[in-house]
């Protein structure tokens, strides 16, 4: 509770009280599987109950997705890229189980070269994500110090404070709207990139809904 209350009402690097949401970024990565079950009745998701038959591979696959999201800038006019209207939005979906720190590191290199802090101070960012040892590991930090930017950790056992945890929710949302079209895991990756880079929205108000009010 404390270390929430810090993450609120302190400024960097104790919390991200006053920070423009503008200047966030939230990361996590999540994992979806791809179940075999009894051949004349289908497969489904892990936790969805089997609806429809599906021509699946055998066995249990995974698809492992590390997702970043921002809320957009209202300085960029709508529908550019950047702006509030089409925010920018990373993801890196592979069939590697797990995130290794070596992963999230390439990952959060990916993610900051997005902005050339040494051109325009007024670029950097706050990378967010939680506290998992391969988002805390050294050398992701050293790759966050070396482009200019900041880094901080949610608080523990706080989901609700990440707005990219309601973008892995609409990802899912809309993987089981498109589940009819999964044929195996080739088709379930290809339908999450499009998912990802087409169908994520309103993550200004889903910044705002977690409490990053300023503007």
């Amino acid at each position: 509770l404390n270390r929430r209350r810090l993450y609120w009402t302190r400024p960097w690097p104790l919390g991200i009280h006053g920070i423009s949401r503008r200047l966030l970024i939230d990361a996590d990565e999540f994992g979806l599987h791809l179940n075999s079950a009894n051949r004349k009745y289908g497969s489904s998701p892990r936790g969805l109950k089997i609806r429809k038959p599906g021509n699946y591979d055998r066995g249990t696959f995974k698809l492992t997705i590390i997702l970043a999201v921002e809320s957009g800038d209202p300085d960029i006019p709508d529908g550019d890229i950047g702006s509030v209207s089409n925010p920018r939005v990373w993801a890196r979906v592979t069939t590697e189980p797990g995130t290794s720190a070596e992963a999230y590191r390439v990952f959060v290199e990916h993610v900051l070269n997005t902005y050339n802090v040494n051109e325009n101070p007024e670029h950097r960012r706050i990378l967010i994500h939680d506290n998992l040892n391969s988002h805390r590991a050294p050398e992701v930090y050293e790759a966050v110090r070396e482009r200019g930017h900041r880094v901080i950790c949610h608080p523990p056992y706080c989901p609700q404070d990440g707005p990219v945890e309601y973008a892995i929710n609409q990802v899912c949302v809309n993987l089981i709207k498109r589940w009819s079209e999964v044929e195996d895991l080739e088709t379930m990756k290809t339908i999450v990139e499009e998912i990802i880079e087409n169908d994520i929205k309103s993550m200004d108000e889903t910044f705002l809904h977690c409490g990053y009010i300023w503007n």
